[in-house]
């Protein structure tokens, strides 16, 4: 029977994580996250597998030069549950980043320097270790294992302490509600952690751009706004970046927006979020409609309407209802309920 650790096995049934508190910047003026922490279930075993956490440390040390760099990069220690497990990785990673040499003898003497191999188990863990897996070559899936149980321990973790802090922290439930969300879309952006690419695959995409560039000779690079002269000045609208259109009151900066709006959602089939603290939604969409079918509005809102302006308002109006355009005109539309908005839209 392969040799055990003692001291993992039992911290793993007595020992539950406490649930996370949550950092940062209160998201609201006046509201302050509490410091009170909510325990687990301690009846319940939190999502993890001791099998999944010795073949990544197995094979650490049977590959050092490459696993840990792949483990590295994917996770770090509180991706295992056990927290001996937590103290092999620490001490395997620290070698490596000194570039001492990793095998069974010099691991176990690194953890007997540091007083630590009974802590973990003692040397009949650590050979167990070694010898868990007869290759390295299954460590992505490994890896996955670790980091699906991870996630799911979050979730646990981050839904619990929102549980208890429902219960305990009613003064202020917009911010609290904002915090619970972004603490779950924390757990999610876990899934796209960036890869490094090898200078073969940057090359490869830097060609295929190019040759994109070649086949649309003075094409936009970004979103096109509709408006060929000012496409041409800033090449298009580009992701991370933030346009303020500024102007004197009654300048079309409304008509301006709204026009973009309906040449990204109609033209180029794209989903669009427009939040109006000023004009209801019927005003917004009879302003597009109006663009689209080239019918004028100051008409349209006199009822001064020609026979022939209703087939084009028609034509347009299909138009814009297949588009993926969301209007929110909640009047009063805080910074906090804008975002929370724009997460469930993303989402």
């Amino acid at each position: 029977m392969a040799p055990q650790s003692v001291g993992a096995v039992d911290e793993t049934r007595t020992k539950q994580s406490p649930a996370k508190k949550t950092s940062g910047k209160p998201p609201v003026a006046g509201y302050k996250p509490s410091s009170t922490s909510y325990t687990l279930d301690p009846h319940r075993t939190p999502p993890c597998s001791q099998d999944a956490e010795h073949g990544v440390l197995g094979s650490m040390l049977i590959s050092p030069n490459d696993v840990i760099p792949r483990c590295i990069e994917k996770i770090n220690e509180t991706y295992f549950y056990i927290p001996a497990h937590q103290t092999i990785y620490n001490i395997l990673v620290e070698m490596w980043n000194e570039q001492k040499g990793i095998d069974l003898i010099t691991f176990t003497q690194a953890l007997r320097d540091r007083q630590l191999l009974d802590v973990v188990g003692g040397p009949a863990f650590v050979t167990h270790l070694a010898t868990f897996v007869p290759t390295a070559a299954n460590i992505d899936y490994y890896l996955e294992i670790l980091r699906e149980k991870f996630v799911l321990r979050e979730i646990i973790s981050t839904c619990t302490t929102s549980i208890g802090r429902a219960y305990n922290e009613q003064d202020e439930v917009n911010g609290l509600l904002d915090e619970v969300e972004a603490n779950i879309f924390k757990i999610g952006e876990e899934r796209f952690k960036v890869q490094i690419l090898s200078m073969k695959e940057q090359v490869m995409g830097a060609l295929e751009s190019i040759e994109k560039l070649f086949e649309n000779k003075g094409a936009i690079t970004g979103l096109s706004t509709g408006f060929r002269d000012f496409d041409r000045l800033t090449s298009g609208l580009h992701s991370s970046e933030m346009i303020v259109i500024a102007a004197r009151p009654s300048m079309g900066k409304t008509a301006l927006a709204m026009n973009i709006a309906e040449h990204v959602a109609v033209e180029l089939n794209l989903p669009v979020a427009i939040f109006s603290l000023e004009m209801s939604a019927q005003q917004l969409v009879q302003r597009m409609l109006c663009s689209r079918a080239r019918v004028n509005l100051a008409k349209t809102r006199d009822g001064f309407l020609a026979e022939a302006d209703f087939p084009k308002l028609t034509h347009a109006a299909a138009k814009l209802a297949e588009a993926k355009i969301f209007i929110d005109d909640t009047a009063g539309l805080s910074i906090l309920e804008l975002r929370a908005k724009a997460r469930r839209l993303k989402a």
